[in-house]
């Protein structure tokens, strides 16, 4: 058994007052300890809805962050099923927390059979929290893949969406698979420029070398030949180099 008595005098030092219970922080202990996730939703069924937003609090802040990787996601699924509305987010900001941490991943089982469960508001929530915090194209494709949002048009929603590096990468194959419509890809070109920073800038430059896209107007600092389009949708390294460079230059 793990105890938190400890753990929970420090989170009260780290709290604000209205978000902090002693009381409730000692009725949490045992349930979390012994591993307990029936006895957790019965204490938390039990509280006012008050109540019920500090126990959020706590363990999505807090408990859930430092606890054992096994009763994390035991608690995460009985929270999640007990009332996804109150406590998916507030748990999946706690699963970025731990993939920081090292201490959970995409590749977690749990995590998969949530994902499976995930209703369509779910998981374009899920998504637009997630995307942002990945470091790899690979990753981005991974929880998309777990997610069940298809290559093209549905991942094209979501990655013009997200301004990092693994995200304009993938945005920038993806558009391989609507290239039959102009309309559309210059309508993502035109997000991109509207956007303004020097990463989206660099890849709408890289759009309309990529899709001839003549009409596309803006004032461009990379100058790119289409023979060298094909080594950047192909190489996420040679990408980066191209785009943070220019973006840096135009700053």
């Amino acid at each position: 058994m793990i105890s938190l008595t400890l753990h929970c005098d420090c989170v009260k030092q780290r709290m604000i007052d209205h978000h902090y219970s002693k009381t409730l922080c000692q009725k949490l202990q045992p349930f979390l300890s012994a591993g307990d996730d029936e006895g957790l939703i019965r204490l938390i069924a039990s509280c006012s809805r008050s109540e019920q937003r500090t126990v959020g609090y706590m363990l999505g802040e807090h408990l859930l962050c430092d606890c054992p990787k096994d009763t994390y996601w035991q608690m995460t699924e009985a929270l999640v099923r007990y009332d996804s509305r109150a406590y998916l987010i507030t748990l999946m900001k706690t699963f970025l927390v731990r993939m920081k941490q090292g201490t959970a991943t995409l590749s977690d089982v749990p995590f998969t059979r949530l994902a499976a469960k995930f209703n369509d508001i779910e998981r374009q929530k899920v998504a637009l929290l997630i995307l942002p915090k990945l470091n790899e194209p690979e990753e981005v494709e991974q929880l998309f893949h777990m997610l069940g949002i298809a290559r093209g048009r549905d991942q094209i929603v979501y990655l013009v969406r997200i301004d990092t590096l693994p995200c304009l990468y993938l945005l920038l194959r993806s558009l391989r698979y609507i290239e039959h419509d102009r309309g559309d890809v210059l309508r993502v070109a035109g997000i991109l420029m509207k956007r303004g920073t020097g990463a989206s800038f660099s890849l709408a430059s890289i759009i309309k070398v990529a899709f001839g896209l003549d009409e596309l107007r803006g004032t461009f600092s990379l100058r790119l030949q289409p023979y060298q389009i094909a080594r950047l949708e192909q190489s996420y390294q040679a990408f980066c180099g191209i785009v943070s460079r220019d973006a840096f230059e135009g700053e």
